[in-house]
């Protein structure tokens, strides 16, 4: 198969879940949308899709904005993990050292006021 074939690519991939963190209980859940990578001669962009263009395995890019926070949370790898209707479940595989600190501090704050242990930041829950 030709590279420039391919659906997904580990390195740049070809889909991207711009997501806002909705529930931290027990685990990270996010409503947000699919985005999908065009590219056609000098331009690039994005067209918005369905999660049931997504299959396990494939591998994204997500953009997790916090509430109150300026800055998404830039996961720069993601693996799907299942597509159900429209939840998608993502296994996080590379975000910078600075995003996830910040996401364990938002997290870790929501849980001290609530009383509950802190949801785990590898596994994120995505309704699209």
């Amino acid at each position: 198969m030709a590279q420039g074939t391919q659906q997904t690519s580990w390195d740049r991939p070809k889909f991207t879940i711009d997501c806002v963190l909705a529930n931290v209980n027990g685990q990270l859940e996010a409503d947000g949308c699919v985005l999908e990578r065009i590219e056609g001669g000098h331009q690039c962009g994005h067209k918005l899709t369905t999660p049931d263009h997504l299959t396990a395995g494939d591998f994204v890019k997500v953009q997790l904005w916090l509430e109150g926070e300026e800055a998404f949370i830039d996961i720069r790898l993601a693996e799907v993990k299942r597509v159900h209707t429209h939840w998608i479940t993502v296994e996080v595989i590379v975000v910078s050292p600075n995003d996830r600190m910040r996401l364990k501090r938002f997290i870790d704050a929501l849980a001290a006021m609530h009383i509950k242990e802190p949801a785990l930041i590898d596994h994120l829950l995505i309704r699209a």
